[in-house]
């Protein structure tokens, strides 16, 4: 007897369902590589957002004396700008006449360490800061002291038994919204260099320490901390102390996700403290 085939209504059914199990298996692959290509691009956003933080991070941790500035940027909520030391541990000042100071050194290489044109910050013992620049190589004026002078007609420290001067170069991060970029820069430079690209959003905020006779407590952004947009290291108000203690970043980006663009944030902070004996309450600009 011969054996029976099949229907062509059978080979219909089982074609249907033939197509039927292809088709679930197809999407289910190609959910799994959407959703694959979204936790990379997450993953991707997040790596970069870690690394320009970082970035800004590290340099701010070495900025002198903790000094926010305002070159080559407005430190203000979308930039920021800061004297970073250039290298040594500073040089011990004695004596401040007008443009000159007298600082003390043992170094051998003293005119390689401050070349003529080198940015200086001074800083007395009284909480005043000037950022200035050299005119000249420093002169052999006594045993192991050496006379320096600057762009500044009248240096507004004074020679207390903790001044001190030190070599430093003057830096920024700003972010450009119209061209969604956050860009750095070095004073002398003769343009920015692009940080980081696509990034939706960028915000700096400003923590103070509020002192009021013995209440101490941490505002963000108080009152009163933006002068002519320019953010204040050290304000009074109310008769409250503000003194600038922290920065915190938060950077946004967009991420493509499922066929729609997700933003994404991430933060990250920075202590504005990292000398115990020196707190910059004013900081005066001069021709750096």
């Amino acid at each position: 007897m011969r054996p029976r085939g099949f229907t062509v209504l059978e080979l219909l059914l089982a074609l249907l369902v033939l197509v039927i199990v292809i088709s679930l298996a197809f999407n289910t692959s190609i959910q799994g590589l959407q959703l694959n290509q979204s936790n990379e691009a997450v993953s991707a956003a997040q790596n970069k957002a870690r690394r320009v933080l970082e970035v800004m991070s590290q340099d701010l941790r070495t900025a002198a004396f903790a000094i926010v500035t305002h070159t080559p940027f407005n430190s203000n909520a979308t930039s920021i700008s800061f004297a970073q030391v250039a290298g040594g541990a500073g040089y011990t000042i004695t004596a401040v006449a007008g443009n000159s100071l007298t600082l003390v050194s043992s170094s051998p290489t003293i005119a390689a360490e401050i070349p003529v044109g080198s940015r200086l910050v001074v800083i007395d013992g009284n909480d005043n800061a000037v950022l200035t620049r050299t005119t000249a190589l420093p002169v052999l004026s006594g045993v192991n002291t050496y006379t320096l002078t600057t762009t500044c007609n009248n240096l507004p420290v004074t020679a207390t038994s903790q001044t001190l001067a030190s070599v430093v170069s003057l830096l920024g991060y700003s972010y450009d919204a119209a061209n969604r970029k956050l860009v750095y820069q070095a004073l002398g430079d003769a343009a920015s260099t692009d940080v980081a690209y696509d990034v939706s959003s960028f915000r700096i905020d400003y923590v103070y320490q509020q002192r009021n006779g013995s209440s101490v407590s941490e505002e963000r952004n108080p009152s009163g901390y933006l002068v002519s947009g320019r953010v204040q290291p050290y304000f009074t108000s109310g008769g409250s102390e503000f003194t600038l203690r922290r920065l915190q970043f938060t950077l946004g980006v967009q991420v493509p996700l499922r066929g729609r663009n997700v933003e994404r944030t991430y933060t990250g902070q920075v202590d504005m403290i990292n000398n115990i004996y020196y707190q910059a309450k004013v900081v005066n600009i001069c021709n750096p």
